[in-house]
């Protein structure tokens, strides 16, 4: 088997879905010898942010001298992308050589009461076998989906990441932001500490309820530092030495358990100071966009916590890893004159964080975007954020099976534009797969002008120069 018939293999079961719950997963892995037993772990999840924090931790600990393996999704140009080995992309004969071995594997397990895994369940696999074969010291995980019932949670952690929660997904996460935060608080672990960046009350709520039916310290990211001052020596006569006493010991502990965050003055607009009680750093990410802050913070929590379970992190690894994490399709330039961007926003919240990073990033005469999605995510809240921007929108079909047809894209944009008579019009047009959209738009595109190609990381994976 080969490369390429390895990823062939993969599609291959493709047709199984999305099929939540680990009992068949654990089979298969105690099959292959249980590989993910075998290596630490950081587990991260979260609505938006989590491929970022991901990789931002994984860049930390291979600063201060660890051996590291990083599974994340989705790719955007290599299906190797998926499973890096010290940042590196997977080598395509050991990838080849891990569905080999698993492929009898998978086959006796067909024939079992648990019956086919999926293609995500082989990709995660696939991730644990090349980590424990390439002898790799820490993996840093991405949930696939949710958190409770995603294939990656078959691991305890030394630390778990939620980096955000937001509404999406809720066809298979439930409604509500409390519903969701329950799904992802399920990477929780009896007595292994969580940092949290949910903002949404319902959802800080839930895990906090996760956690402490976890047994589970919690570590909050917060933006900004509201932590009210102990009272002084003139207000000190009011209150009685036991009061003190009892305040001072909740701040002492609020402060060891909430990181906070502050913006710094940066070109890239992500830079950021993060605290924790008298500790502090000054950061300056390469990852570009103001979100940065906040999945760079969650990624420093991290970090800080596993040094304090005995691994050596020191500052100046914080730093370095930091300026060195690296991640396709996120404000990602890749032309200029005119400039060209992609980024894989393809919620409403992702929309939103974008819709506010474009002008403060770039400067551009007209925005010319490109658009494609996926259901089950509607289109109208994340076009709401974007086309106020949009001088010319082009939108297209993705080669997926879920995709949006470009004409339900175009009919939710032109109902949108109905409802706000007082927008100045748009021009918009649709093409009938991404590369003809990608060519429409830099025809149009003029050299002040800036091409944002987003939606769907599948779409922003089908970008290719157009040949002049």
């Amino acid at each position: 088997m080969d490369f390429l018939d390895a990823v062939r293999y993969i599609e291959s079961l493709s047709i199984q879905g999305w099929r939540l719950g680990n009992a068949r997963f654990e089979a298969f892995l105690e099959r292959l010898g249980n590989p993910h037993l075998q290596i630490p772990c950081v587990h991260i999840t979260g609505t938006n942010g989590k491929g970022s924090t991901t990789t931002l931790i994984s860049a930390i600990l291979r600063a201060a001298g660890y051996r590291v393996g990083t599974y994340i999704s989705p790719h955007v140009f290599d299906i190797r992308e998926r499973i890096l080995i010290d940042g590196e992309l997977i080598p395509k004969e050991l990838f080849a050589e891990g569905v080999a071995f698993m492929r009898p594997l998978i086959e006796q397990l067909n024939d079992t009461e648990h019956g086919q895994i999926t293609e995500f369940e082989i990709k995660t696999a696939l991730a644990f076998w090349a980590f424990v074969q390439a002898q790799v010291e820490v993996m840093v995980l991405e949930v696939g989906l949710g958190g409770r019932m995603d294939a990656t949670n078959v691991i305890t952690p030394e630390v778990s990441v939620i980096v955000s929660i937001g509404l999406d997904h809720m066809d298979r996460l439930g409604p509500t932001h409390r519903d969701i935060a329950y799904e992802k608080a399920g990477i929780i672990k009896p007595g292994r500490p969580v940092v949290s960046g949910a903002a949404h009350p319902d959802a800080v709520d839930m895990i906090a309820r996760v956690a402490v039916a976890q047994g589970a310290p919690l570590h909050q990211v917060v933006r900004g530092v509201d932590i009210s001052p102990i009272p002084n020596s003139s207000e000190a006569p009011k209150l009685s030495a036991d009061t003190l006493s009892v305040q001072s010991a909740a701040m002492a502990d609020r402060a060891a358990s909430v990181f906070y965050y502050t913006p710094l003055p940066s070109p890239t607009d992500s830079a950021v100071r993060v605290q924790r009680g008298a500790w502090e750093i000054a950061l300056q990410p390469y990852l570009i966009g103001d979100y940065q802050r906040h999945n760079t913070a969650c990624a420093v929590a991290a970090a800080v916590l596993l040094r304090e379970r005995g691994y050596a992190i020191s500052d100046e690894a914080i730093e370095q890893g930091v300026q060195q994490a690296r991640l396709p399709g996120r404000l990602q330039v890749v032309s200029e004159t005119p400039r060209v961007v992609l980024d894989g926003a393809h919620n409403p919240d992702a929309a939103a964080v974008l819709a506010k990073a474009l002008p403060r990033l770039f400067k551009y005469r007209r925005l010319i975007l490109v658009m494609g999605m996926l259901t089950p995510h509607e289109p109208a809240d994340t076009l709401r954020c974007l086309l106020p921007l949009a001088d010319v929108v082009v939108f297209t079909p993705v080669s997926h099976p879920r995709t949006h047809t470009a004409e339900v894209l175009l009919q939710s944009a032109q109902a949108w534009l109905a409802a706000k008579p007082s927008r100045t019009p748009r021009t918009l047009l649709t093409a009938p797969n991404p590369q003809h959209a990608f060519e429409q738009a830099m025809r149009l595109a003029e050299v002040d002008d800036l091409v944002l190609i987003t939606g769907s990381f599948y779409l922003i994976g089908e970008w290719q120069m157009p040949n002049n």
